[in-house]
């Protein structure tokens, strides 16, 4: 697929590049077989990967162009505003009195005015047993400090900077996110970027995600969360 053929500029990176590595990340905790609800699912990209394991995906995305190329993927598809109750009313009913297994919230809660609540709301969506997937971008990244510290804030169309993002989280308040909507932190993800010069010396990619383990706060692109809720014993 073309990136012309899909609808938005994430939806086109992925066409255009594949899935990125907090993608992978994410989606490698995802069991086969599980109930799924994709939160911001875009044009499905994720919930083709998931629907190929025997997932069962409930989608939930606010753009009605790129729903609608989501539902080749999907059970069942919300189109709405996740801060909306109309939404949640929808996606209540979508998902039913059974919950699901997984709530899979990847590159969505930095776009949020209210990402606290939203992500609060998805927790009771969840069943006893169930578990939140959240990826966020790092703010904190190296690659942020050194625009910073040249006294810039360089918007763009995708990435740290994207004009989209109103919401902005390092480590740490990545991890106070997931403590005040209810949830516990089960497992911590730092998906790395390649290194500058990467491309003309590839040996420095075996030494990128020892690296980004090492020091996540200055070296990891994204994080990617894996919750439980808090009154959950640990497994």
């Amino acid at each position: 697929m073309s990136a012309a053929a899909v609808h938005g500029p994430y939806a086109g990176l992925v066409a255009e590049h594949g899935l990125a590595a907090s993608h992978r990340l994410a989606l490698a905790e995802v069991p086969d077989g599980a109930r799924v609800l994709d939160v911001g699912c875009a044009t499905g990209y994720l919930a083709a990967e998931l629907t190929r394991r025997g997932c069962e995906v409930i989608g939930v995305e606010v753009d009605a162009a790129a729903a609608e190329q989501a539902r080749a993927h999907c059970a069942e598809v919300v189109v709405g505003d996740l801060e909306a109750p109309a939404t949640h009313a929808e996606v209540a009913r979508a998902v039913g009195d059974g919950g699901v297994d997984v709530v899979l919230c990847a590159d969505v809660l930095e776009h949020l005015r209210d990402p606290w609540t939203v992500l609060a709301w998805l927790r009771t969506l969840l069943r006893a047993d169930g578990k939140a997937i959240i990826s966020v971008p790092n703010v904190g990244h190296w690659t942020a400090r050194r625009e910073l510290l040249r006294g810039r804030f360089p918007y763009a169309d995708f990435g740290l900077f994207d004009r989209t993002h109103l919401r902005f989280f390092t480590r740490d308040s990545a991890r106070e996110l997931a403590s005040r909507a209810g949830f516990a932190v089960r497992r911590e993800l730092p998906a790395g970027a390649p290194l500058p010069l990467e491309s003309r010396l590839p040996a420095l990619a075996r030494v990128r995600d020892p690296s980004v383990r090492r020091c996540p706060a200055l070296l990891a692109l994204q994080f990617v969360l894996v919750l439980t809720a808090a009154d959950q014993p640990r497994p």
